[in-house]
């Protein structure tokens, strides 16, 4: 009879295993995620019950282990049978899951019967009174601490429940018990090996700032062959068309468009455009060399904004005046007609006047996005706890310093990343014909110099408008992160174990990714100190199912946050650090309430420089005031197109004479209502 049930069970876990392959779109995926969970974990039950069975019942050794064997060969079977890794077929992610779940829940089953067989019945009992009741103790008291710090901020700053100066603040629905909480960082990709990567040796290089290569090639084999070291030119990717850069053919129009030249003395590479060189020596020995300068005709084109925007302003102003006196002398106020068109002494000492006071103009912030993809607020706190640190201290606003905000009930518009990066850099979660035009087109055209790099390879204007818009950036890092072996060049490169989105470690030539980004943003950073500026840098590590591989930018980030004060940056740089969304995979994801609400409940906190906070006090006073309120993209949005744009009183709150008005609608508005609902923030239901 028992061998009928594990028959039985080994054709159930085989049916509720294929049941969870059915796939379709992103929105059929959303709408069947409950169902394709619970047939995965049926499947893992109906499993792990023939295997406890198989070990309980009384049967020959053979005939035990062919029954071992045709579940191992059928679970190899289902594997070959959908291996894909898409929306449409995900096999690699379910056997991942399942693995996951089958594996420590198997070995923690066959130890409790190794110990019932080794120990007598006495002491096995209560080995398991005890076990079972401590960790129920220990189990209940962790969750009641994880979920008491679930809310907390940065310096005691935490979520506010109930009321908020009288008024009903709304609720994450669902139970929120951070289970995800009580699994030590790591122990989701343990198997995978270290998150850093191994370091690449036997190749000194350096392209100084004055654009003097040089290669030095180290292993003596290497040496004594009659091979010379090369070196790759990266292409410049912002001219090219929207055709060029769509996914998959974007990598190999780069791989296409690379150059290679031998080394052989020091040489001078100072070619337009170009900002990354790979140094190459032997096979897998080879260096991503990064460097970015102070363009002159960047400059120029500042200048001539500036230029113009003064002489717009000029004309105004006399146009201004012309129309009060006009308005005088119908009021009987001007003894004198002729004076209206006999000004030309007025406006030559006006314009001077003008000329001086520009000089004396505030410089314009500059401006700051940290993107990172998937990364819910408490994921924040959960993984990159160096980076949460040096977040904290930077916040100096009892001191005159910059001042930290974040936003605890911040949420995402739609489930990934399109419709919601839409509508923080175009403010609209919909694709649109003709396609909108995204943020730092504004900037650009403000006289802002411009930079993006982002570690995955994606251009976010081609992908998620079909429209390219790299001419907007002065300068862009794409090239390094679309090389093989991290960017598959043939194939899928979103794979579990290599790619954009696998779970280890992200490695390019010695380095995780993301190192090369930071660099990028460095020396931008120093290449323009006196001009005002906007940088977005886009992370794409808090993009996979086990959340793990986020610890692997901890470290550097934390770096490079402390490097911009301490080098002086963060007082003149507005930084918005912010994510699209929470984490939309994963075993947390899939089966807590607490996976659904952190999905929904993106990181998002913004710096303010003192150049801003004793400018404008009315600034601090808004982003204080929203920390507990229901905010999204839309008021992201509009705050970077309000700093942009100039709307901003130049010298201060004492010259806001509208009431506000420039604010209304940005992560600055003392006016929006903490208690509103998610359909007036424009929350999309479910």
């Amino acid at each position: 009879m028992r061998i009928f049930v594990i028959l039985i069970l080994i054709s159930l876990f085989s049916w509720f295993y294929l049941e969870a392959l059915a796939g379709g779109d992103i929105e059929w995926v959303k709408d069947h995620l409950s169902m394709l969970g619970v047939n995965l974990v049926l499947s893992v039950v109906c499993l792990t019950v023939a295997m406890t069975l198989i070990v309980l019942t009384p049967m020959s050794s053979l005939f035990a282990g062919s029954l071992f064997t045709g579940m191992a060969i059928i679970l190899l079977a289902l594997k070959k049978w959908d291996d894909g890794e898409s929306f449409e077929t995900h096999g690699a992610y379910n056997m991942l899951v399942f693995l996951v779940i089958a594996v420590p829940l198997n070995g923690l089953i066959q130890s409790i019967l190794l110990c019932q067989r080794k120990m007598t019945t006495t002491k096995f009992h209560r080995l398991m009174t005890f076990s079972v009741v401590g960790t129920a103790i220990l189990t209940t008291m962790m969750l009641m601490y994880y979920h008491s710090i679930w809310g907390q901020g940065a310096n005691g700053a935490h979520l506010v429940h109930g009321t908020l100066a009288g008024r009903e603040l709304c609720e994450w629905e669902g139970a929120n018990i951070p289970v995800v909480d009580l699994l030590p960082n790591y122990v989701q990709n343990f198997w995978t090996g270290q998150l850093s990567c191994p370091v690449v040796t036997g190749i000194e290089a350096e392209w100084t700032y004055d654009g003097i290569l040089t290669i030095r090639c180290l292993n003596q084999g290497f040496k004594d062959s009659d091979q010379q070291p090369t070196y790759d030119i990266l292409p410049d990717t912002r001219s090219w068309s929207a055709a060029d850069k769509i996914m998959h053919t974007y990598n190999k129009k780069i791989n296409e468009r690379i150059t290679r030249r031998t080394y052989t003395e020091p040489v001078h590479v100072n070619i337009d455009g170009v900002e990354a060189i790979i140094a190459n020596c032997e096979q897998d020995v080879s260096k991503i060399l990064v460097r970015v300068t102070k363009h002159d005709e960047v400059l120029e084109r500042v200048k001539a904004v500036a230029k113009a925007r003064q002489e717009q302003e000029e004309t105004t102003t006399a146009a201004t005046e012309d129309e009060q006196k006009l308005v005088d002398i119908l009021h009987g106020d001007s003894p004198n007609i002729g004076k209206i068109n006999d000004n030309t002494d007025e406006t030559n000492n006006h314009s001077s006047d003008t000329i001086e006071l520009t000089d004396k103009k505030p410089r314009k912030p500059n401006v700051m996005v940290l993107f990172m993809d998937a990364v819910a607020r408490r994921q924040f706190y959960r993984k990159l706890a160096k980076t949460a640190a040096v977040v904290a201290s930077l916040d100096k606003s009892s001191q005159g310093g910059p001042q930290l905000h974040e936003f605890f009930r911040y949420h995402a518009v739609g489930f990934n990343t399109d419709p919601n990066s839409r509508v923080v850099y175009t403010n609209t979660p919909d694709r649109q014909e003709p396609a909108a035009s995204p943020i730092w087109k504004d900037f650009y055209e403000a006289g802002y110099i411009t930079s993006r790099v982002e570690d995955n390879c994606e251009d976010w204007s081609t992908q998620y408008t079909g429209r390219e818009s790299s001419q907007y950036f002065d300068h862009e890092l794409q090239a390094p992160f679309c090389l093989p072996p991290y960017y598959a060049l043939e194939g899928n490169p979103f794979s579990n174990f290599q790619g954009p989105y696998s779970i280890v470690a992200r490695c390019m030539h010695g380095s995780n990714v993301h190192t090369y980004a930071f660099d990028y943003m460095n020396q931008f950073r120093r290449a323009y100190p006196d001009q005002p500026w906007f940088q977005m840098g886009s992370f794409i590590e808090g993009h996979e199912g086990t959340g793990e591989v986020l610890l692997s930018i901890d470290s550097d980030l934390s770096k490079f946050l402390k490097g911009m004060e301490e080098d002086g940056s963060l007082e003149n740089t507005i930084v918005f650090m912010m994510a699209d969304h929470g984490l939309h995979m994963g075993i947390n994801f899939m089966f807590t309430p607490n996976g659904r609400i952190e999905h929904m409940n993106p990181y998002l906190s913004v710096i303010l420089p003192p150049l801003i906070t004793e400018r404008y006090p009315s600034l601090a006073r808004g982003l204080a005031h929203n920390q507990q309120s229901l905010v999204t993209g839309y008021e992201i949005h509009a705050t970077l197109k309000m700093l942009a744009s100039g709307q901003m009183p130049e010298y201060g709150d004492n010259d806001d004479t509208d009431g506000g008005a420039w604010r209304k609608g940005t992560l600055f508005d003392e006016e929006i209502d903490p208690t509103r609902t998610c359909e007036q923030a424009k929350i999309p239901e479910g």
